[in-house]
């Protein structure tokens, strides 16, 4: 019985290690006021809290977030989500620089933002989300269920 027991919990963690690590992936449109805070209105500086928040349009903060975390740390250059607009025929790549070190289970707000973005009903159709590190090394990649297969 022990030796089933093994092969069973050997299969198990080899299935966890082939899966990537990126914890879930989710869409969702976010009105300016979401990421407004009370100190905000004293200050002028946008507090993030635990959040990496990166956007598009670094000035307007209405938009579409895809949103993530990572179970693993990694040396990471950039996040690159590549969308199918509505009506697009070909994805269009967004490329967000990760200029702060992100800890594990850190939630990240890749935000698409600014002109075409601020419409609630116009969702992008299917996007890929990629990890890439300095060498360009793709670490962990995730895609939306619309996105299909690669």
């Amino acid at each position: 019985m022990s030796l089933l027991r093994l092969t069973l919990l050997t299969f198990l963690v080899s299935i966890q290690c082939s899966f990537g690590s990126i914890d879930y992936l989710e869409q969702k449109f976010y009105q300016e006021e979401s990421f407004t805070r009370i100190s905000e209105y004293f200050n002028g500086v946008e507090v993030t809290g635990d959040r990496i928040i990166l956007r598009s349009d670094a000035v307007e903060r209405t938009g579409h977030y895809v949103t993530f975390q990572l179970s693993q740390s990694y040396p990471i250059d950039h996040f690159k989500l590549e969308v199918y607009e509505f009506d697009a025929k070909e994805p269009k790549d967004y490329i967000f620089p990760a200029s702060t070190s992100i800890a594990e289970a850190q939630p990240i707000y890749l935000g698409l933002t600014g002109a075409g973005w601020a419409e609630k009903m116009r969702p992008p159709v299917a996007y890929k989300l990629s990890v890439v590190g300095k060498d360009g090394e793709v670490f962990e990649s995730a895609t939306s269920f619309l996105w299909g297969d690669d």
